[in-house]
């Protein structure tokens, strides 16, 4: 069921990417700048992936879609964004910033494809504190002596190593989405992989068309991964919200149906906190447990069984 589903999630994503190629051939053709309208583009899509990832992660309770929804983010930041406020060539230490963040993103989308991560590795706070030292270190010596960087041909290097490790960690991200049947992290590992390919035809000197084409393609990818997730999320949401709601009316239901003359206060007491669970909807995912209450201090004798108790949750 995932291998035919990958194969159809590829054929769409090969039909987007020869859409694209026709539509940047013909702006290429009137003359217009390509490679920076698609950045601009393309970096609005990753930026707008990343965000859907991110709240459906929190939503969700995943600590792997928030790291994912990170590597989106910092691909979105290190791939397009230098093309769109064209820094490809800028003096100084800028182009190391791009390897940095570049590393940075093959680190944390390894480490979500990881089955099991603690919970205390801030790996994304480490990658945006690195990633920061980085771009202000730069931006201090481009300052202050602007002329001061790395030879070309090394920085050239560095940049197809970390791109190369881009394209490592998005198949892996493949294999594990296809093996475990995990959607999001194949989607996503597509689209890592197409980013690494643009990188690689536009390093190899290749006409402008056909990487700008894998970037739009990959940029789909990434919106099919994240759009869906997305929706499931609220679609989670929405169902416990409903089974909250069922669960309260049902504890009404018994409470008042088991209650009596003698029992009324405790009753009483018991339906109103249902009500209060039914309007505080909790967004957890922690379910609703009957805990027997005790027996009033009027009340010597056992409860029968099937009296009502407290509610509280798990």
């Amino acid at each position: 069921m995932a291998a035919r589903a990958f194969a159809l999630e590829v054929g769409l994503v090969a039909l987007t990417g020869g859409l694209a190629w026709t539509a940047v051939r013909g702006v290429d053709a009137a003359g217009l700048p390509a490679a920076r309208i698609a950045s601009v583009l393309v970096f609005a899509g990753g930026i707008s992936a990343a965000v859907m990832i991110a709240v459906a992660g929190r939503a969700s309770g995943s600590r792997r879609a928030g790291r994912i929804a990170a590597a989106v983010g910092g691909a979105a930041l290190v791939g397009p964004l230098p093309v769109a406020l064209d820094l490809g060539g800028a003096a100084g230490l800028w182009p190391v910033v791009a390897v940095v963040g570049q590393l940075a993103v093959v680190a944390l989308l390894v480490v979500a494809v990881r089955r099991r991560s603690p919970a205390h590795r801030p790996v994304v706070t480490l990658a945006a504190a690195v990633l920061a030292c980085a771009a202000a270190l730069a931006g201090t010596l481009h300052g202050l002596a602007p002329a001061v960087g790395l030879p070309g041909a090394f920085v050239a290097d560095a940049a197809l190593a970390a791109w190369a490790g881009t394209g490592a960690a998005g198949l892996l991200a493949v294999g594990a989405g296809l093996r475990r049947d995990r959607p999001l992290l194949r989607r996503v590992g597509v689209a890592f992989a197409l980013l690494a390919a643009s990188h690689a035809v536009r390093a190899s000197g290749a006409a402008v068309v056909v990487p700008v084409a894998l970037t739009f393609a990959a940029t789909a990818a990434l919106l099919a991964a994240a759009v869906p997730f997305l929706f499931s999320a609220v679609r989670g949401l929405w169902e416990q919200r409903e089974a909250y709601r069922v669960e309260a009316e049902r504890l009404r239901a018994a409470l008042r149906s088991a209650g009596s003359e003698t029992r009324a206060p405790a009753v009483a007491e018991v339906v109103a906190l249902a009500d209060a669970v039914d309007e505080r909807r909790p967004t957890t995912r922690a379910p609703l447990r009957l805990v027997t209450a005790p027996p009033p201090r009027s009340e010597p004798s056992p409860e029968p069984e099937g009296a009502p108790g407290k509610v509280s949750r798990g």
